[in-house]
C-alpha cells in the first residue's frame, strides 16, 4: 500500500521539479533587460528588429510634410479688380476734394495779397480729419509721408501719377494673380510705372500705390484645400520598422536615427514581462499534457515514463542553450544543428507515439524561448517548421528497437525530412548559387543525421536502464561462461544440449512470425535450469545403463519432482535477478499441460486418479515467444527419443503436438494466431528434420581391425 501511495507522489514530484527546471533554465533568456546602447558609440553586436512596429513620431513627420507640400486650391474672383480700382479712384477723388476744399477755405480767410496756399502737412491733416479710418480703411494703408509727398505735387503731376497707377493696375488685374504670382505681377506693374512720364517724386508715389493696391484675384478655397491635404495625408503609408530589419551593424556607429528606432522597439528601456508570462504558460501547458497522458498508463509505469521524458527534454534544453551561447544575431543556420530527432525517436521507442508527439511539439515550443533574443533573429519560423517536421516524421517508425529498424528510421528522419526541407527552400526561391543556401541545407542535414545517429547509439545503453531484456544484457547472458550455463553444462549436460537445440529451433520459428529472436534464444538457454536441483531424474541426463530413479517412486512423487524443475528454475532465476521475460518463459514453457506418462501410469494403478493432479501449475504461455518455446521444447525432446526419426514422422508428430496444445487451450492467453502456428510448424519441421537424421553406416573391410570409433 505504501509503495502504491508513494508512486503518484514521486511522479508528481518529478513532473514538478522538471517544470521548475525548464522555467529556470529559460528564464534568464527572456527576462526583460534594457539594451546597453548609447548614441555616438560603436555597436558591440548586430541589432535586428524582432517585431514589426509603427514609428508614430516619424509617421507624423511624414504626414505633416505631405500636408505642407499640398498646393492650395484657388478660386478666381473677377470682382477684385473693380474693387481695388474703385479704392484707388476714391483715393484720387478724396485727395482732389481735400485740396479744393482747403484752397477755398484759405481764399475766404484772406484777400489776394494775403492768400497763402495750404501746406502739404495742413492738407494731410485736413484729409485725415475729413476721412476717418473707421470709414476709409484703405486710405490708412499709406503713411503720413506718402500723403505729404502726394499733396506736395501740383495737380498735373497728381493726375499723371494716378493715371499711370490705374493703368498699371488695370493691366495686371485683368489677368489671374495668386499669392505665388503676386510678386511677378507687382514687378511688371512697377516696370510700367518706370516707363511712364512721371517726375521722380510722382513715380515713387505711384510705385507705392501699385504695391499697396495690387492684390491676388485668386483666393484660397479652404474647403477644397483641406480636402486635398487630407487626401495627401491619407496617401502616406505609416513608417514601419520591419521584423528582421537591421537597425545597426556590429562595429558601426549608433546614430540618433538608430537610437530612435531602438526606442520605438522598446529596447532602450526595461520591457514588459510578457515573455516571462509566455514561458510560464508554455511550461504549465506541458505539465498539463503530461499529467493527462500519464494518467492513461498503468500506475507502475507513470514514474518511469515521467522520468525518461524529463531527462530527455532537459538534455535537449541543455543542447539548445549551448547552441544559444555560440549563436549570434542573424546566425540562424546554427540552430539547425540541434539533433531534434533524438527525443521523439527515443520516446516513440521506449514509451509510445503520443508521448513522442508531445516531445516533438514541446521541444519546438521551448526552442523559441531557448533561442529568444531582443536584438534580432536567432530562431526563425522556418527552423521551427524543420524541428516540428523532424519530430513528426520520427513518430512514423514502428514501436521496435531502433537498431532493428534503422533503415526505416533513416527513410523517415533523413530521406523524407530532407526532401521536405528542400521543397520549402525551392518554394521560397532559394538561390543555390549562394554559399548561404548550401550552408543552410548542409546544417539541416547534419542536424538530422546527428539526431538519427545519437538515437541509434544511445538506444542500447538506455535499454540497460529501461528494459531488463536489453541487447547488452542478452549478449552477456548468452555467454557460455555464465555461471548458470556452466553449471548446466557440467552437472546436466543433456539438459544443456537440449536447451541449445530448443534455442535454435524456437529462435528460427519466432523469427518467421516476427517475434523477438534474440530474447527467445536466451530464454531457451535458461528455461530448464531448475533441473540442476535433481539432474539425474531427467532422461536426457541419465547415463547409458543407468537405472531410472523414478522406478522407485510412485507416479505422484515422480510428477512432483518433474513439476519442481519449473518452480525451482523460477526461484533460481529470480535469485540471479534475471530479466523478467526469461523468468516468465521458465514458468510458462510447459503451460498447464498434462504429464501424460505418469498420469497414465497412475490412472492404470488407480482409476480414481484425477487429471489436474498431473498438470503443470502454469501459467499458460502469455506471449508469442513463450508459445513457440512451449512447442519447440516438447517437440525437440520427443523427436530426440524417436528410434528412427524420418521427415514424415517428424512432420506428423509436430502437427499432432500443435493441434493437441491448441485443443487443450494452451495458447488461449498468447497473442498467436492459427496462421502463425502453421508457420511455426513448418519452421520446426525443417529444423528437426535437418538435425535428427539417420546417419549412413559405412561398410567395413573384411579381415581388418574394427573401426576405432
Amino acid at each position: 500500500m505504501t509503495r502504491h501511495i508513494r508512486r503518484p507522489v514521486l511522479t508528481g514530484l518529478v513532473l514538478g521539479l522538471f517544470s521548475v527546471a525548464c522555467f529556470l533554465l529559460l528564464l534568464w533568456q527572456v527576462l526583460p533587460q534594457p539594451l546597453a546602447v548609447n548614441v555616438n558609440t560603436v555597436a558591440r553586436q548586430t541589432i535586428i528588429a524582432t517585431q514589426t512596429v509603427q514609428d508614430q513620431a516619424r509617421t507624423q513627420e511624414v504626414r505633416t510634410a505631405a500636408r505642407n507640400a499640398v498646393t492650395p486650391v484657388y478660386t478666381y474672383d473677377s470682382s477684385i479688380a473693380g474693387k481695388q480700382l474703385d479704392k484707388l479712384q476714391r483715393l484720387q477723388k478724396a485727395v482732389a476734394a481735400t485740396v479744393t476744399s482747403e484752397a477755398t477755405a484759405a481764399q475766404k480767410a484772406g484777400d489776394e495779397t494775403t492768400y497763402k496756399a495750404p501746406t502739404a502737412a495742413a492738407l494731410t491733416r485736413a484729409f485725415k480729419a475729413a476721412y476717418p479710418k473707421a470709414d476709409y480703411d484703405y486710405f490708412y494703408q499709406y503713411d503720413t509721408a506718402f500723403y505729404q509727398g502726394l499733396f506736395g505735387l501740383d495737380k498735373a503731376d497728381r493726375e499723371a501719377l494716378f493715371t499711370a497707377a490705374t493703368s498699371a493696375l488695370t493691366t495686371q488685374l485683368s489677368g489671374r494673380i495668386d499669392p505665388s504670382t503676386l510678386t511677378d505681377a507687382k514687378a511688371s506693374a512697377k516696370q510700367a510705372i518706370a516707363t511712364a512720364d512721371l517726375t521722380a517724386g510722382a513715380a515713387r508715389l505711384a510705385l507705392t500705390l501699385v504695391d499697396t493696391t495690387l492684390v491676388p484675384n485668386e483666393l484660397v478655397d479652404s474647403n477644397q484645400t483641406k480636402a486635398k491635404q487630407a487626401a495627401a495625408v491619407a496617401a502616406v503609408n505609416p513608417v514601419l520598422i520591419l521584423q528582421g530589419q537591421v537597425i545597426v551593424q556590429e562595429g558601426h556607429l549608433v546614430d540618433s536615427t538608430a537610437m530612435h528606432q531602438l526606442a520605438v522597439l522598446g529596447l532602450t528601456k526595461r520591457g514588459r514581462p510578457t515573455p516571462v508570462i509566455a514561458l510560464a504558460l508554455v511550461v504549465l501547458v506541458q505539465l498539463g499534457m503530461l499529467a493527462v497522458l500519464l494518467a492513461q498508463y498503468a500506475p507502475a509505469l507513470r514514474l518511469k515514463y515521467a522520468t525518461l521524458y524529463a531527462a530527455l527534454m532537459l538534455i535537449m534544453l541543455g543542447l539548445m542553450l549551448g547552441l544559444r551561447v555560440m549563436t549570434k544575431t542573424g546566425q540562424v543556420n546554427l540552430t539547425l544543428l540541434l539533433p531534434v530527432a533524438v527525443v521523439p525517436l527515443l520516446l516513440r521507442t521506449f514509451i509510445g507515439r503520443r508521448m513522442a508527439l508531445i516531445g516533438a511539439l514541446m521541444q519546438t515550443m521551448l526552442a523559441y524561448f531557448a533561442f529568444y533574443s531582443t536584438t534580432g533573429n536567432i530562431f526563425t519560423a522556418g527552423t521551427a517548421v524543420t524541428y516540428l517536421t523532424t519530430g513528426l516524421l520520427a513518430v512514423m517508425i514502428s514501436h521496435d528497437r531502433l537498431t532493428d529498424v534503422f533503415g526505416r528510421v533513416a527513410f523517415w528522419v533523413l530521406g523524407v525530412n530532407l526532401a521536405l526541407t528542400l521543397t520549402l527552400m525551392l518554394l521560397q526561391g532559394a538561390n543555390f548559387a549562394r554559399p548561404a543556401t548550401w550552408q543552410q541545407l548542409g546544417f539541416t542535414l547534419v542536424g538530422q543525421l546527428l539526431g538519427y545517429l545519437l538515437a541509434i547509439g544511445v538506444t542500447p545503453y538506455l535499454e540497460l536502464l529501461w528494459h531488463d531484456d536489453a541487447l547488452f544484457t542478452l549478449n552477456r547472458l548468452s555467454n557460455p561462461n555464465d555461471p548458470l550455463l556452466k553449471r548446466l553444462l557440467e552437472e546436466a549436460p543433456g539438459t544443456y544440449h537440449h536447451s541449445m537445440m530448443v534455442a535454435n529451433l524456437a529462435a528460427n520459428a519466432v523469427a518467421v512470425v516476427g517475434g523477438r529472436q534474440m530474447l527467445t534464444r536466451v530464454a531457451c538457454y535458461y528455461h530448464d535450469v531448475g533441473k540442476l536441483t535433481r539432474p539425474l531424474y531427467f532422461t536426457e541426463n541419465m547415463p547409458a545403463g543407468y537405472v531410472s530413479p523414478h522406478d522407485a517412486l510412485t507416479p505422484q512423487q515422480s510428477a512432483q519432482i518433474i513439476f519442481a524443475h519449473v518452480t525451482d528454475g523460477v526461484a533460481m532465476l529470480k535469485a540471479r535477478k534475471m530479466p523478467q521475460f526469461i523468468i516468465d518463459v521458465c514458468a510458462q514453457h510447459h503451460g498447464t499441460t498434462l504429464m501424460q506418462y505418469f498420469y497414465v501410469t497412475a490412472k492404470n494403478a488407480d482409476p480414481t486418479t484425477e487429471e489436474p493432479t498431473f498438470r503443470y501449475p502454469g501459467p499458460k504461455p502469455q506471449t508469442l515467444e513463450a508459445a513457440v518455446i512451449n512447442i519447440a521444447d516438447t517437440c525437440e525432446a520427443a523427436v530426440r527419443s524417436m528410434p528412427h526419426p524420418t521427415p514424415a514422422g517428424i512432420q506428423a508428430f509436430v502437427h499432432k503436438i500443435i493441434n493437441a496444445r491448441l485443443v487443450d487451450g494452451q495458447f488461449d492467453e498468447a497473442p498467436i494466431t492459427v496462421s502463425q502456428l502453421r508457420q511455426v510448424e513448418k519452421s520446426l519441421n525443417d529444423g528437426l528434420a535437418s538435425t535428427f537424421y539417420n546417419r549412413i553406416e559405412y561398410p567395413k573391410l573384411k579381415d581388418t581391425e574394427p573401426d576405432a570409433e
